[in-house]
């Protein structure tokens, strides 16, 4: 492959980059090759278009499925509807609205739990990452996971700061040192001498 090539220098087994004219050489090197280039070599252009159109089909593929999913989700909810009387489909479309309407408030009493589980968590001095884990069901279950999470995020911090407090083995006292040498040395500083 012309990968070689480039590995070599020009090409001729030299290696020394070189254009190898008369007059001693050149410091300039053959232009790096243009993709237009690279695709007329043996066998280029019908790999590339190989991998191209293994992405156009996948890309195809992917948006099909999708498309479809949403096309025999509203199909299905017309072949109902036109199967409806009047009056099912009057009770069908308020029972929509108070689905939708009843999902709206769940997610502004959501919003309304989340910045007040941070402040709270702010509080008690607890980072505010953990607000994401909480639960918002409700006032309560929000309350319930803070003191869940707050009693685990406590014994976490205390396992490890006595885990810290432990240590490794004491340091070992310095060679040459005597205790005797060091308390001389000691009462001296403490006495200005």
């Amino acid at each position: 492959m012309n990968l070689q090539k480039f590995a070599e220098g020009d090409g001729d087994g030299t290696g020394d980059g070189n254009d190898n004219k008369p007059g001693g050489g050149s410091d300039e090197q053959d232009p790096p090759q243009s993709f237009d280039d690279f695709l007329k070599g043996e066998g280029n252009q019908a790999e590339f278009d190989r991998r191209v159109q293994k992405a156009v089909n996948t890309a195809v593929s992917n948006a099909q499925k999708k498309w479809e999913a949403l096309t025999d989700d509203k199909l299905s909810e017309a072949e109902k509807l036109a199967k409806m009387t009047k009056e099912e489909k009057t009770q069908y479309m308020q029972q929509k609205k108070e689905q939708e309407l009843s999902d709206r408030e769940a997610a502004i009493i959501r919003k309304e739990l989340m910045a007040e589980a941070k402040n709270t968590l702010a509080e008690k001095k607890l980072p505010a990452g953990l607000a994401e884990v909480l639960n918002y069901a409700d006032a309560d279950s929000c309350n319930k996971s803070i003191a869940t999470v707050e009693k685990a995020f406590q014994e976490a911090v205390e396992a490890a700061v006595e885990a810290r407090l432990k240590g490794d083995k004491p340091p070992k006292k310095a060679p040459g040192t005597d205790d005797s040498e060091l308390a001389k040395q000691v009462e001296a500083i403490m006495m200005g001498i």
